[in-house]
């Protein structure tokens, strides 16, 4: 009987390597993303240094898949980033993982990864069970970290750094605490059905007076409507938003969305579907008397995106601008921009494959240069309530 359980596990992990081996270059659809961005030094801790370290970060995917891999991303650093080991495990309460369901990457068949500044690597396919909506814990020992390292800084998720090297049955009760993600930049599921949405954003898309660790991001929300109440299990949500990100106007955080749109959407596996939503930030910053330039420049941007989509056979959403009275940089000449940018995606139905009315979902009736007040966490950003109404609202457009 022994023998016979033997030969079992043997010819399964003879399967399971050789399926993983065979999908190199097959349908590789992405199920959880992030853009990346340049360190910001003042929001990141140990004055960036992640050498001799162990970083637990978790993330939660959209769909789920049996074949998996990890994209780890050292593009925007000057200097190789050396990795002496990632493991991947269950996420539990906080820091906790599920040690039984703890598994290595390897890299060319090597726990050890160097990765070149400028590069990103993924790592080999792995058999891994990754359940959708699944909060995962990915663990990195590193061995020297870039002192300017690749970052997506407004994480909403809780990492955890602690000195020298962990595994999976390491405690991480007392490791430092902070809300940023270094160098994770993509999972992909190994799916012959699957397709990926895209959202290019800024700090509404990226989650900003979200809930820290409850994962109640608008996108998050689309994400589980999509699961839950429509019953979509294989399309995967791509949130790349980046905080205080402008689309053309320069001075904010990470690239202009005009430029990295090729690169954080259009180069996702598996994509199906872009969403355009961002804009508020330029028109935010434009100076007195140049607004209304701003707001053509917004609309000559979003119309090579859409080509640029429409070219690869994609769908396209295009998000309105919220409104935004009440915040720091409003006058009734942003909201008139605002407004130009607004009535030109409006015009767009006939372009693009359907159009995200965040203003009017958001918007107080009695005064449209401003959300609702119970909608609202600082007059720019949604609260949860708000988030909440546009996941649904959106998922019930995209669906």
């Amino acid at each position: 009987m022994k023998k016979i359980l033997f030969v079992l596990m043997l010819f399964a992990s003879l399967f399971a390597n050789a399926q993983a081996k065979d999908v190199i270059g097959e349908h590789w659809v992405g199920t959880w993303a992030t853009a990346q961005q340049p360190v910001v030094k003042t929001f990141m801790p140990y004055n960036n240094n992640m050498s001799n370290r162990s970083v637990r970060q978790i993330v939660k995917v959209s769909i789920g898949g049996k074949l998996i891999r990890l994209q780890i991303s050292n593009e925007l650093s000057s200097e190789p980033l050396v990795i002496r080991s990632v493991y991947i495990a269950h996420a539990g309460d906080s820091s906790a993982v599920d040690a039984k369901t703890a598994k290595y990457l390897k890299f060319g068949n090597k726990y050890n990864i160097t990765i070149p500044a400028g590069k990103t690597k993924f790592c080999d396919a792995l058999v891994y069970d990754l359940k959708p909506l699944q909060r995962l814990a990915i663990t990195i020992n590193y061995t020297s970290a870039p002192a300017n390292p690749t970052v997506h800084m407004g994480s909403r998720t809780t990492s955890y750094i602690m000195r020298g090297v962990t595994n999976a049955t390491s405690n991480f009760s007392n490791a430092f605490r902070e809300n940023h993600w270094f160098n994770i930049a993509a999972i992909d599921v190994f799916d012959a059905t699957g397709k990926s949405i895209a959202i290019i954003g800024n700090s509404i898309t990226d989650g900003k007076n979200s809930t820290d660790n409850a994962q109640n991001r608008w996108p998050d929300i689309m994400s589980e409507t999509l699961h839950y109440k429509h019953h979509i299990t294989n399309i995967g949500v791509l949130n790349l938003g980046i905080g205080n990100n402008r689309v053309v106007v320069p001075g904010g955080f990470g690239a202009l969305a005009k430029y990295r749109f090729d690169h954080d959407i259009l180069e996702q596996r598996g994509l199906n579907s872009v969403v355009i939503f961002e804009g508020v930030n330029d028109i935010g910053a434009a100076t007195k008397g140049n607004s209304e330039a701003v707001a053509m420049q917004l609309i000559e941007s979003y119309d090579a995106m859409i080509k640029k989509a429409k070219e690869r056979k994609l769908k396209v959403f295009l998000g309105t601008i919220t409104p935004f009275k009440g915040a720091g940089y409003y006058s009734i000449f942003h909201d008139a921009a605002r407004e130009t940018v607004n009535q030109w995606i409006r015009s767009q139905k006939e372009k693009v494959d359907g159009i995200l009315d965040f203003d009017e979902l958001l918007r107080d009736p009695e005064d449209h240069s401003r959300m609702q007040k119970n909608l609202q966490s600082d007059w720019l950003h949604p609260n949860i309530e708000g988030y909440r109404l546009m996941g649904e609202y959106a998922a019930n457009i995209i669906k």
